[in-house]
């Protein structure tokens, strides 16, 4: 009788973990086993997908101290935040204008969420075709009033802008969902309130409408970042990292040093530095936006 007592709470206790064990053996399989295959493999040499000898953080020093490592981190640092300066006030102002009652407004929100639902490929060749200073539509609208445009994507100036409005296109409809379900959870009354008692539009704005969305403004920038700072498609066919390295990015780089050149060490180290700025960016954007909800 001890013996049922015992047990019986016992397995009450573990059978919602028994329950769970599936998902977590799936976790486990596709997200820790790989991340610690990725560590290893970093630390070693590499012949194709062979681990070779123990050398320490060398993969690492070659991924960012040799072949303009510093240049690859410092493009992803332009491509991420000129991505943010053009997507989260364009996501923003949109969301704001059709949580007004706009004539047709579910027809104008279909039309502007369609960027999000087009993959990154599809983006990129359209993108590039737009683009395209010899094919391109445009092009073909600036010869018609006497102007040439120089082929955009070749170019060492303009390459990277390119880069950005194709990403920020992609980008901005991500801001746009998360800020507008946001706005249709505050209540009516207290902009009732606030216009009797006097406040214009912007004093609406800074005092109600920001502070009650402020949250989830921190957790689209923290997903817009993210899904920047990894994104690979766009640039690999837009320029592949060209001219002359403009455009040559952290993700770029890993993905061609593990399926161009075949060398998995200085890919996974890549991969692992990627993995540890995300961290770093997620914990931060974590910090501040726990300090808002305790305020």
């Amino acid at each position: 009788m001890t013996f049922i007592s015992i047990s019986q709470p016992f397995a009450k206790k573990i059978r919602p973990y028994l329950w769970l064990s599936p998902a977590l053996l799936l976790v486990i399989a596709v997200s820790f086993w790989p991340l610690g295959y990725a560590l290893i493999s970093s630390l070693h040499k590499s012949n194709y997908l062979e681990i070779g000898d123990f050398i320490g953080i060398q993969n690492y020093q070659r991924f960012l101290w040799s072949d303009a490592g510093l240049i690859r981190a410092w493009n992803s640092l332009i491509l991420v935040t000129g991505t943010l300066a053009i997507a989260m006030p364009l996501g923003f102002g949109l969301a704001i204008i059709l949580n007004n009652n706009l004539v047709y407004k579910n027809i104008f929100r279909t039309i502007l969420i369609l960027p999000w639902l087009v993959s990154n490929t599809v983006a990129a060749l359209l993108w590039a075709w737009l683009l395209n200073g010899q094919f391109g539509p445009l092009a073909y609208l600036l010869k018609s009033v006497g102007i040439t445009m120089p082929n955009v994507l070749t170019n060492e100036h303009w390459a990277m802008p390119a880069l950005i409005i194709c990403n920020a296109w992609g980008s901005y409809p991500l801001v746009m969902v998360f800020v507008l379900s946001a706005l249709q959870t505050i209540p009516i009354e207290i902009y009732e309130a606030a216009k009797i008692d006097g406040a214009k539009s912007w004093k609406q704005f800074t005092l109600i409408t920001f502070p009650l969305i402020r949250s989830t403004t921190l957790v689209t920038l923290v997903l817009t970042t993210l899904h920047c700072f990894n994104n690979v498609t766009i640039v690999l066919i837009m320029t592949g990292g060209g001219p002359v390295e403009a455009t040559e990015v952290m993700a770029l780089r890993v993905f061609e040093e593990g399926f161009k050149f075949n060398r998995l060490g200085i890919a996974t180290a890549g991969a692992v530095i990627i993995f540890m700025i995300n961290i770093l960016f997620t914990i931060a954007y974590m910090r501040v936006l726990k300090q808002e909800n305790s305020e």
